[in-house]
């Protein structure tokens, strides 16, 4: 009888929108999370309670209450397998979008000896493989919803698989980006080595942030690069542009309204890119990839005097393990910035 009232709590806790039914016990207990806009958990009947709410409509939120740890779970974003890498979860995963795309090497390992499925060759979260999805025998899909709600939602649901949105991409600070480990924490059971971890990144963060203060930068810098017929920036109120602040960086658009990308024509970018001395985030590691993908990029008035920088190196890496672990990125700002040769970076190297 006991489980049967648990399970139907969990059925029902589990809406994708609407008011929690655990609305009391939320209230009593302290919300675990400090900086984000949009994740909330809490203690609630031996479990956790979480409320994850749209970063564009408030009064669409999502409840789900977890009642103990997850054994397979399907992830379909970098940045997910590197918060469970990082609490040492890797074996819970069970469903990836695409190896390629993946820098753990035991998640790497564990694909190639065929017990983790890749789902979606296209990397599109709306496409996955229901079949390959049921053969992981997943209890959750983390997913990102850059493409709005997910298309198979409610089916997956009548299959016993719950589809959890990861707004994480959206927030407005670093810190509130990294915060969202402590959502793998609750379904892993690692709630207390989550708030551990965050607790040190917390620290580091705050001491970068205190070294890059004396710093002053001359000239302008730009970020983003061409992909179709637009120019992709980090708005101004988005956590990438909070980094950049931090670092002394006049970034071109910090004025810009919004959290997600701006779209700007090549035109308008020569224009704005006059005054524009370090280039950020390209997507290449040489000159000549830039050119190969972007032929008009020669144009640019920042194209060949400018510094250029990128996690390029190592690319999955970075979108692995940069939302984690901003402390990092400002540890590579400083050593950029102070030309110091001797640290070695963790994602960041100039572009030549």
């Amino acid at each position: 009888m006991r489980s049967a009232l648990i399970f139907l709590l969990f059925v029902v806790c589990a809406c994708s929108s609407g008011k929690s039914t655990d609305s009391n016990t939320q209230k009593m207990q302290a919300n675990y999370c400090q900086y984000s806009k949009y994740l909330s958990i809490h203690d609630s009947l031996g479990g956790f309670a979480v409320r994850i709410e749209h970063p564009d409509s408030k009064s669409n939120v999502y409840h789900l209450f977890i009642p103990k740890p997850v054994k397979h779970l399907t992830v379909l974003s970098a940045t997910h397998i590197g918060m469970l890498s990082a609490l040492h979860q890797e074996r819970c995963i069970a469903g990836i979008s695409d190896l390629r795309f993946v820098y753990s090497p035991l998640v790497r390992k564990r694909t190639r000896n065929k017990l983790v499925e890749q789902l979606d060759q296209a990397q599109n979260e709306q496409t996955i493989s229901i079949e390959k999805l049921m053969k992981s025998k997943s209890e959750y899909v983390v997913y990102s919803a850059f493409s709005g709600s997910f298309s198979n939602e409610n089916r997956l649901k009548k299959l016993g698989i719950q589809c959890i949105p990861d707004y994480d991409w959206r927030e407005e600070s670093a810190l509130g980006k990294a915060e969202w480990v402590l959502l793998f924490g609750a379904l892993t059971g690692k709630m207390k080595e989550a708030q551990e971890l965050f607790t040190s990144i917390q620290s580091s963060f705050q001491k970068e942030k205190s070294k890059l203060a004396s710093i002053q930068q001359k000239g302008q810098m730009i970020s983003g690069n061409v992909t179709g017929d637009y120019w992709y920036a980090p708005a101004g109120e988005s956590f990438m542009a909070q980094l950049y602040r931090i670092a002394g960086f006049q970034y071109v658009y910090e004025r810009e309204k919004g959290t997600g990308s701006l779209a700007y024509s090549m035109e308008k970018i020569i224009l704005d890119g006059k005054q524009v001395n370090i280039w950020m985030n390209p997507g290449f590691s040489t000159k000549k990839a830039i050119l190969a993908a972007n032929p008009k990029a020669k144009y640019l008035p920042f194209f060949s005097k400018a510094r250029i920088y990128c996690y390029t190196h190592n690319s999955n890496k970075y979108w692995e393990l940069g939302a984690l672990r901003p402390d990092w990125i400002l540890s590579d700002f400083h050593a950029l910035l102070t030309n110091d040769k001797g640290k070695k970076p963790y994602f960041y190297q100039e572009v030549r």
